[in-house]
């Protein structure tokens, strides 16, 4: 017989880690609010297990809920339990045993040890679409677990996280951007060939030029807008600059030949690096925009002195102090020196740009 009158019930699954048992369920979106009902964050650090919740990555994973409907996955909350709960089997024997009714008491506390984000976020969603109250989030439940061994549990939860490569989430993405991004590497030999799929930080002895996260900022200075509707008719179009891009320039050609390697080239040049990629891109922009004959004016790039020892180029756009530097006005730089290897006419923002740097 229970001792626990009043509570929280779910169905659950028992386990056991290190000797303690932990409750896997299955909880309804629409109980997260009458579940955690406690706000750490209004108690001093050594008070709680958690860290304060930032509201300002609220709004991203509401979104991500709300855009992603019918598509969105989230991992598992964690939570800790401080007061009585009690499992129940359904039976003696086997499995039986492992599978049953959690009941959390109704003065115990419960605290959210990992995820607590995540929540945050799919309370405010729920409020933007109550369709979604019915779903379910898995949550892992440690029972009668003291304030020392919750915040033992935050640290061991957090000890080993690897943030994902940008390169590889672009890769697994199916955002336009990424679909055009991909496809064109895919569907290309020589990019194929030149493009890291997996790490954005390529080291010196990688054959590869540069990496997919790389190239897809670039192509997304290619053009004004990529969508769902623009994006499969882009897909020619930035595989032809792109690939007019690589032999166009003579030390571009070598590591797709195979006399060089990517690590070479970054190593002497300015070329290998996301920077110039995007500087390129940008200057692609303008071309497929004004000049029909873009791909004779592109064979200048060639005469171009891509050294990283070329001051008067690259020195204080995608160069400052000899160590390369990314950002928007470095981007913006680069393509205007570009532009001017290039007979490419400057606008009066591009103008005022310059006007900036020679001050």
């Amino acid at each position: 017989m229970t001792r626990i009158i009043s509570g929280n019930s779910f169905p659950a699954i028992r386990g056991v880690q290190a000797g303690a048992e932990f409750y896997t369920v299955m909880c309804p979106l629409k109980r997260l609010r009458k579940i955690f009902t406690f706000d750490e964050g209004e108690l001093p650090v050594s008070e709680r297990a958690q860290r304060i919740l930032n509201p300002e990555r609220i709004p991203e994973i509401t979104n991500y809920i709300l855009n992603e409907r019918d598509a969105y996955v989230f991992s598992a909350l964690t939570a800790c339990i401080e007061g009585d709960s009690e499992f129940t089997p359904i039976g003696d024997m086997g499995h039986q045993q492992k599978i049953g009714t959690l009941t959390i008491d109704e003065d115990a506390e419960v605290f959210i040890t990992d995820g607590q984000h995540r929540n945050a976020a799919i309370l405010e969603a729920l409020k933007q679409d109550p369709t979604l109250s019915n779903e379910t989030i898995t949550v892992v439940f440690f029972a009668d677990k003291s304030l020392a061994e919750r915040q033992k549990i935050f640290k061991d939860l957090n000890l080993y996280p690897v943030k994902t490569d940008s390169s590889l989430s672009i890769t697994y993405d199916d955002k336009p951007a990424a679909l055009l991004s991909k496809t064109v590497i895919y569907e290309s030999k020589i990019l194929s060939k030149l493009i890291h799929m997996e790490k954005t930080n390529l080291g010196q002895r990688s054959k590869k030029l540069v990496s997919h996260s790389a190239l897809n900022k670039a192509t997304c200075e290619l053009f004004d807008k990529i969508d769902q509707n623009t994006y499969t008719d882009q897909i020619p179009i930035a595989k032809e600059y792109w690939e007019s891009v690589v032999m166009a320039i003579p030390s571009l050609k070598l590591v797709y030949n195979e006399q060089v390697s990517g690590g070479e080239v970054r190593e002497e040049n300015v070329l290998a690096y996301s920077v110039t990629f995007q500087a390129l891109g940008a200057v692609g922009k303008w071309l497929l925009a004004n000049d029909s004959e873009w791909k004779l004016r592109l064979k200048k790039l060639k005469d171009i002195d891509w050294s990283r020892t070329n001051k008067i180029d690259w020195e204080g756009r995608c160069i400052v102090n000899g160590a390369m530097r990314n950002s928007s006005i470095a981007v913006k730089l680069t393509a205007n020196r570009i532009k001017k290897h290039l007979n490419i006419p400057l606008n009066n923002k591009e103008l005022a740009e310059e006007d900036k740097l020679n001050d």
